[in-house]
């Protein structure tokens, strides 16, 4: 037998490492063949409609959303509206969805509608006084199935609202959970616990009093409830306001001390309000929430007669705590602290400038406030005190001054959309003073008053 020469032997050896190649890759293929690469499907989402006519609509409108399951989108009100005209329904459906003659019209036209916007289904009532003078709001759930209804009963309304909460949960409750889709699974993973169950049941993670939860809960749990104003994280205010000052002395005995008035002058304004641990089980904490507030007059000037115009800031800031109160139904108080700082400076030359009555207020603030629902408003009232720490120029130049204010507010709170509504405000504050002169002061007078009014259109973010 002939010795294999390294010619022979380097062929055979790449012809093995070749095969051995081949093999490899023959293997890698099969395997990215059995195994391809796969994607998690987007869930599909899955949206209702919610439309409510007739007396306390917005009201019970409000009550509805608050148990709609988190994962079923609910429709823009003012959408829906849209297609529901563009679908032939012009006029308010009224007693029409309870008449079996009439009926079959108006569940073709919300199946119209629902369609148009993609919704799963639509939940529609009509609040309504019934034959027998009871209040009520009929309901009916219209899917895209003609046929029976899955919901077609009345709740009564002339209860308490906790009271109407709980009916309409009771009745529409088992529909919206068996159409709202399952919760995403790190959802139902962080609700099993950080380790999941064990064998014998509990959790390998934290205790089985619930400790490990999430402190900050969400609408399901019930804790807090989204874009309600008595348990909102937090809320902005941006508006316009109009407003007025008056200053007059009383009993004035020298020449030399000019009342002030303007009404009318436009300002800008911006508020909000943070409630950090809302969405906690902590008494008075959950409640507790930090405030400020900002207005400035745009373009103001003041005048002595028919002198020139002299440029004039006026300027308003609020910063403080507010610890919120639910009571009664959907009722809330406010107690309020804080400090308010509210600057009226009139740029006027040396000559006027001792006479105009510049003001600086830095106020220690102590109020209440309430906000009342009325039918589909809601009614705000508030009262403060408040207590100068300084004043500013126009006191300085008296002896013995004595300085002491209360403020007022009064308004309507309008419904617009979910977690939006229109503010009409009326703010009022009053400084009233004493002064201790005495004869042959630079400036006599009794004392003082300063007051302060502002009207307020605002529109307001609830979350």
């Amino acid at each position: 037998m002939r010795k294999p020469t390294r010619t022979t032997t380097l062929f055979v050896s790449m012809s093995l490492c070749g095969r051995i190649l081949l093999g490899l890759s023959a293997a890698a293929a099969a395997t990215f063949a059995i195994e391809p690469v796969t994607l998690a499907a987007p869930q599909a989402s899955k949206s209702i409609a919610v439309h409510i006519e007739g007396p306390n609509a917005a009201a019970i409108r409000e009550d509805i959303l608050s148990f709609v399951p988190e994962t079923l989108e609910v429709v823009d009100a003012g959408e829906f509206s849209k297609a529901l005209k563009s679908a032939g329904q012009t006029k308010p459906v009224g007693d029409a969805l309870v008449s079996k003659a009439q009926r079959k019209k108006v569940l073709d036209r919300l199946r119209k509608a629902g369609k148009a916007v993609n919704a799963e289904g639509v939940i529609f009532g009509v609040s309504r006084t019934n034959r027998k003078k009871k209040k009520e709001v009929h309901l009916v759930y219209v899917d895209s199935n003609a046929g029976d209804l899955a919901v077609d009963d009345p709740v009564p309304t002339a209860g308490s609202r906790d009271e109407r909460k709980k009916a309409l949960e009771e009745l529409l409750g088992p529909t919206l959970a068996q159409i709202a889709p399952p919760p995403p699974e790190e959802d139902k993973a962080s609700e099993d616990g950080e380790g999941g169950e064990g064998a014998d049941g509990e959790g390998d993670g934290e205790g089985a009093d619930g400790e490990g939860d999430d402190a900050g809960g969400d609408d399901r749990g019930g804790k807090r409830k989204r874009n309600d104003i008595n348990s909102a994280l937090f809320s902005v205010e941006l508006g316009v306001e109009f407003v007025g000052r008056w200053f007059d002395y009383s009993d004035p005995r020298t020449n030399n001390l000019r009342p002030y008035s303007v009404f009318g002058q436009p300002a800008l304004s911006i508020a909000g309000e943070v409630y950090p641990l809302a969405s906690t089980d902590i008494p008075v904490l959950k409640g507790l929430g930090i405030t400020a507030g900002y207005a400035r007059a745009l373009g103001l000037n003041s005048a002595v007669g028919d002198g020139d115009p002299i440029s004039t800031t006026y300027q308003r800031i609020n910063l403080g705590l507010r610890e919120r109160l639910s009571i009664g139904d959907a009722s809330q108080l406010g107690i309020n602290a804080g400090l308010r700082f509210v600057t009226f400076d009139i740029e006027a030359p040396a000559a006027l400038a001792a006479t105009v009555p510049n003001a600086s207020y830095t106020l220690f603030r102590l109020g209440l406030d309430g906000r009342f629902p009325l039918g589909p408003v809601a009614l705000g009232l508030g009262a403060d005190y408040l207590l100068p720490l300084s004043s500013g120029p126009v006191y300085e130049r008296f002896k013995g001054p004595s300085v002491q204010g209360i403020g007022a507010m009064a308004g309507v709170m309008i419904p617009i959309a979910t977690g939006i509504e229109g503010r009409v405000l009326l703010e009022y504050a009053r400084f009233f003073s004493s002064f201790q002169p005495e004869q042959g002061d630079a400036y006599i007078a009794g004392g003082a008053i300063d007051q302060y009014l502002g009207l307020r259109l605002a529109g307001a973010y609830v979350h």
